[in-house]
C-alpha cells in the first residue's frame, strides 16, 4: 500500500473522504463524517512530510489554500470557530484537517477526535450539494 494522499485511488482515503478539487499547492477533500458540518482536509500535492520541507513559494501557496478553504467553509456554513491540525504520525504526508466548530455543537470547547466513533454520514445528494458549494465559492 502506498501513500494515502499520493495514490490516485487509495482505498482508505476514498472510504473516508471525497475529493473536492485541486487548489494551488493542495488538494481539498470533504470528509464523509460530517459531525462537524464542513469538515475537510487540504493535502499538499507534492509528497512532503513537514511544512518546513516546502519551498517558500510552495509553503505560501499551500497555506493560502488552507486559509481559502477555511474561509469558504466558515462563509458557507457559519461555524463559530475553525480548528486546524496537522499530525501525520501514521500518515506521513503533509495535510491539514479543517474542523468547523459550532457553539453548543459536537466537541465545541475542546479538541476534536480524528476518528469519530459515531460518524454523521450524509446521502450522496447532500455530499454533492456541499461539494458544489465549495467549488463555486473557491472557483474550483
Amino acid at each position: 500500500m502506498g501513500c494515502f494522499y499520493c495514490d490516485e485511488h487509495h482505498e482508505g482515503r476514498e472510504a473516508i473522504m471525497i475529493k473536492v478539487g485541486d487548489m494551488k499547492a493542495g488538494v481539498l477533500y470533504l470528509m464523509k463524517d460530517q459531525a462537524h458540518k464542513g469538515r475537510a482536509v487540504v493535502a499538499l500535492k507534492n509528497h512532503k512530510k513537514e511544512l518546513c520541507e516546502c519551498t517558500d513559494s510552495e509553503r505560501a501557496d499551500y497555506m493560502e489554500d488552507v486559509a481559502r478553504a477555511s474561509g469558504a467553509i466558515k462563509k458557507l456554513w457559519g461555524c463559530t470557530k475553525i480548528n486546524l491540525a496537522s499530525f501525520g504520525d501514521t500518515n506521513p504526508h503533509l495535510h491539514f484537517h479543517i474542523v468547523p466548530k459550532y457553539e453548543g455543537g459536537f466537541e465545541f470547547g475542546g479538541s476534536f477526535a480524528i476518528t469519530n466513533p459515531e460518524p454523521v454520514l450524509l446521502s450522496d445528494a447532500e455530499y454533492d450539494e456541499m461539494i458544489a458549494a465549495l467549488k463555486a465559492e473557491l472557483g474550483l
